[in-house]
C-alpha cells in the first residue's frame, strides 16, 4: 500500500502567502499604476497578500485544505496545472478585464481554482454520490459568485477596507483555470503514474 505524498507544494504556497501577508503586504499588492510603471511581479504577488487577517485565514485555509486534498488524494498534476493556469489568468483578469480596479489583494481566486479542480476530479473519477457531490459543489460556487455580484461584497472574508471592492471576476477566472486543469490532466498522458 503506497502512502499519500506529503503536500509540500500546497504548504509552500500557503507559507509564502502567509509570510508576504505578515510582512509589508503593500509592497506586494496589485497596484495598477505600479504595474504600468514596470513592477509586473505585483500581478502575481497581489494574489498572495491579503487586506485583513480574517481574509488571509479564510483564503489560505481554503487553499491549504483543497490543495492538500488534491495533492494527497486526487492528483498532484491537477494541482500544479490549476495553479499554473490560475495565476496568469487571474492576473490578466485583474489587469485587462477590470480596468477600474486599481488595487487588489487576495488568494480567493486560487482557492476557487482548487475548489473547481477538485469538483471536476470528483465528477470525472466518481460515480453516483460523488458525482452528485461534484454538481452540488459547482452549483454552490455559482450561487456564491451570483450573490457576491448582487450584494457587491465577499460572502466569507468579511468587510474589506474602505474603497476596496469585491472582484467576483477573479473567482470566475480561478474556476475556469481549475476546471481546465482537471479536464486537461484527465485527457492527457501526463496523468499516468500520478
Amino acid at each position: 500500500m503506497s502512502r499519500a505524498p506529503f503536500p509540500w507544494l500546497t504548504l509552500g504556497v500557503v507559507a509564502a502567502a502567509a509570510a508576504l501577508s505578515l510582512s509589508r503586504p503593500e509592497l506586494f499588492e496589485y497596484l495598477r499604476g505600479a504595474v504600468e510603471r514596470g513592477e509586473a511581479w505585483r500581478l502575481l504577488t497581489g494574489q498572495l497578500v491579503h487586506w485583513t487577517p480574517r481574509m488571509a485565514v479564510i483564503d489560505l485555509a481554503a487553499v491549504a485544505l483543497l490543495g492538500t486534498w488534491l495533492e494527497r488524494v486526487a492528483r498532484r498534476r491537477t494541482l500544479v496545472l490549476a495553479l499554473a493556469l490560475a495565476l496568469p489568468l487571474i492576473a490578466l483578469t485583474v489587469h485587462l478585464l477590470s480596468p477600474t480596479l486599481t488595487r487588489y489583494r487576495g488568494s480567493s481566486g486560487l482557492a476557487a481554482a482548487l475548489f473547481l479542480a477538485l469538483a471536476a476530479r470528483l465528477w470525472i473519477e466518481g460515480r453516483g454520490g460523488a458525482r452528485w457531490l461534484a454538481l452540488l459543489a459547482a452549483g454552490g460556487f455559482v450561487l456564491k459568485v451570483v450573490l457576491e455580484l448582487a450584494l457587491g461584497r465577499q460572502l466569507f472574508a468579511g468587510a474589506l477596507p474602505a474603497g476596496i471592492a469585491v472582484t467576483p471576476a477573479v473567482h470566475l477566472a480561478g474556476a475556469a483555470a481549475g476546471l481546465s486543469a482537471a479536464v486537461l490532466v484527465q485527457g492527457s498522458r501526463w496523468e499516468k503514474g500520478r
